[in-house]
């Protein structure tokens, strides 16, 4: 795997922004306290660039810490002390297309189990779901939501990468599964 950095910023959005203009494949976020700009930063990738992938390296493995993350869509999130070895697994695994989150870190915040717990959907996103899950085209259901196409793609966008699906499909068992459509 090569990699090479593009750019290096603060949480600050300009500087986000600008360092998204390089359309990374892969943004590696390093924070041990999720503040508010923090998280803004960490919501405004998906829907400036949809493909770009979201890694979270973290120091902290404390409920209090890691809970506001829930609120993000990203593609792994890793605890510091797993060292190289574990963030070497997490790239790769991202970067194949898959979810990674460190041992330590899923036993705060999945209780310890390994089914997570529902993820957190925007109001918007969740406003999105049973539309397209009930075979809505995306051009119906932004009109319906009275929001930009381009606005509900990136809404679409952050929805697969929450409930980590990959097509419509997915979505319409998922939305079946929980009871948001009826078969």
């Amino acid at each position: 795997m090569q990699c090479r950095v593009v750019a290096q910023c603060t949480f600050e959005a300009t500087t986000v922004w600008t360092a998204l203009r390089e359309r990374p494949d892969l943004v590696i976020v390093i924070c041990n306290e999720p503040t508010p700009d923090a998280l803004d930063a960490v919501q405004m990738i998906p829907r400036l660039q949809p493909r770009t992938r979201i890694l979270i390296l973290t120091d902290r493995d404390d409920e209090a810490r890691l809970t506001p993350w829930r609120s993000c869509s990203f593609d792994a999130i890793v605890a510091e002390h797993g060292g190289p070895p574990e963030l070497g697994v997490a790239l790769d695994m991202v970067l194949s297309g898959k979810r990674y989150i460190s041992e330590s870190i899923r036993k705060v915040l999945f209780n310890g189990g390994d089914r997570p717990q529902k993820p957190v959907l925007s109001q918007r996103e969740a406003e999105l779901l049973p539309l397209l899950a009930s075979g809505m085209a995306l051009r119906e259901a932004a009109e319906k939501m009275a929001v930009a196409y381009k606005t509900a793609d990136c809404y679409r966008t952050s929805l697969f990468r929450k409930l980590g699906l990959h097509d419509r499909v997915d979505l319409a068992r998922y939305a079946i599964r929980e009871n948001i459509i009826r078969p």
